[in-house]
């Protein structure tokens, strides 16, 4: 369990089967990642404390906690939860 992530993403909708056409992780502005590139990219340019102990952390609305230490454990392609969530879509443009 991830203590002090970097950065991290939680699924707010709390109706099991209400339908969430975007990915988990994503823009702020709402828009999907080109690639894992740009999203490492963008993470790291974030302050990390000196007590972070995960890179990214991503909790999905069934539970399921996603965290990755390092950015060389973010998956480069999509990704979804068990339960059928997307986690990760990239776009590229």
């Amino acid at each position: 369990m991830a203590t002090k992530p970097r950065i991290s993403y939680e699924d707010k909708v709390t109706l099991p089967n209400e339908i969430t056409p975007k990915p988990l992780i994503r823009k702020r502005n709402g828009t999907n990642w080109n690639d894992k590139t740009e999203l490492t990219d963008y993470i790291d340019t974030l302050y990390a404390p000196p007590s972070s102990d995960t890179y990214l952390s991503a909790i999905c609305r069934c539970g399921t906690e996603y965290n990755y230490a390092t950015k060389n454990d973010v998956p480069a392609t999509d990704f979804d939860c068990s339960c059928g969530r997307e986690i990760f879509e990239y776009v590229s443009v």
